[in-house]
């Protein structure tokens, strides 16, 4: 059994842990929903930005590692393409409307790489140049597809919807960090250690408050009802336990262990909690985001190990 599998099942307790205490202080009326609103905004707006900073240019990353990696690149749009695909044929099958369908689909597509991915991937791949190049290259490229074609999914049936405002959303904290980052390593720019240090404390804060937020969260939504949708059902069997097997055995093809089992894990990750945010704001299929990004969520405690014991079981 690979010793990634030890990993990943220590870290997916440690998510169960956060959960279970996010939800316990969420019932214990500690955290409010105005605490949740608050938290949320934080995290999205301040807390995630750094953490994402921190892997570009904190870990020893120039232009010609990624340069060097663009295949990799290439991967992951040809990834992103095939989950459209999945979405869209898996949301049609079960019978969702045309919004619920778009919503699906996006929830197929952009993972909670932020919250749960980052810890999980650096726990698995500690100090690891390759994964952090990667990771950037991956973050970028999901940022760009997730406010232009994401965005485009959540409100293309909204009949009337500001253009402008829709356009205004690039200029996001996330995209705004992750520019600031790349003009930085492009031009070889360093930070004050000091400065460095705080940044990388503030990304660090994420991966914690962010649980406590799921955690949280979870108490507050009717999960007896959202276990009853078969098409979540779907997505957890398919894309995060079957899909990421796929994506190993054609990753390998192509990659070398490390990477082929980063995209692998990247692949086994449930929906981002972004996509209720975004549904709710841009007119999107609300309860079909929170029904697939919830129990999905509660979910991957259990199918990452899995996914992770079976590369090791048939691949190695």
């Amino acid at each position: 059994m690979s010793q990634e599998f030890y990993v990943v099942v220590n870290q997916v307790l440690v998510f169960a842990i956060l959960m279970l205490i996010g939800f316990i202080m969420a019932k214990a009326k500690v955290m409010t929903a105005d605490v949740l609103n608050g938290l949320s905004k934080l995290i999205v707006n301040l807390l995630l930005p750094c953490l994402i900073f921190y892997i570009i240019i904190g870990n020893g990353i120039t232009v010609q590692h990624i340069l060097a990696n663009r295949t990799f690149a290439l991967g992951i749009l040809l990834m992103y393409a095939v989950l459209c695909l999945l979405g869209y044929a898996v949301a049609g099958a079960g019978g969702l409307r045309r919004s619920g369908q778009d919503m699906f689909t996006v929830a197929t597509m952009f993972c909670n790489i932020g919250f749960m991915g980052v810890p999980l991937i650096e726990s698995m791949f500690p100090g690891n140049s390759q994964v952090a190049v990667c990771l950037l290259i991956y973050f970028v490229i999901d940022q760009f597809l997730l406010w232009t074609a994401g965005l485009f999914l959540c409100t293309r049936h909204v009949k009337k919807r500001n253009n402008t405002g829709a356009l205004m959303n690039l200029l996001n904290p996330m995209i705004i960090g992750i520019t600031i980052a790349l003009v930085l390593l492009y031009f070889n720019i360093h930070l004050p250690s000091p400065v460095l240090t705080t940044i990388k404390g503030l990304g660090d804060c994420s991966r914690y408050l962010a649980l406590l937020y799921l955690g949280a969260l979870l108490a507050t939504m009717p999960l007896l009802q959202m276990l009853m949708k078969p098409y979540v059902y779907c997505l957890i069997v398919l894309k995060m336990t079957i899909v990421p097997l796929i994506g190993y055995f054609v990753a390998s093809m192509f990659f070398n262990h490390v990477t082929s089992l980063l995209i692998a894990t990247i692949l086994s990750l449930p929906p981002m909690v972004a996509h209720t945010m975004m549904a709710r704001t841009y007119g999107g299929d609300e309860r079909v985001a929170a029904e697939t990004v919830f129990v999905s969520t509660i979910a991957c405690l259990g199918t990452i190990p899995l996914v992770q014991f079976l590369i090791g079981f048939l691949f190695l």
